[in-house]
């Protein structure tokens, strides 16, 4: 099981969260598309924790590199 997962709303919001991936060498992830959300999440599932809109997706994940 991977340990995180993004739920993107739209085909242009997923692939911006894919250069946010790439670019970060995030690769224990899931995206999918899911048109319920309203921009995007990110499910931490180790953390148990969600995470709401790119932005704030990008500032958690580098967080976590960071350590």
């Amino acid at each position: 099981m991977r340990r995180f997962m993004v739920r993107a709303h739209d085909g242009e919001i997923e692939a911006e969260a894919r250069r946010l991936l790439t670019a970060l060498d995030v690769d224990d992830v899931e995206v999918i598309r899911d048109e319920t959300v309203a921009e995007a999440w990110l499910d931490d599932l180790e953390a148990r924790r969600t995470i709401y809109g790119l932005a704030e997706i990008r500032e958690y994940l580098e967080r976590l590199i960071q350590g």
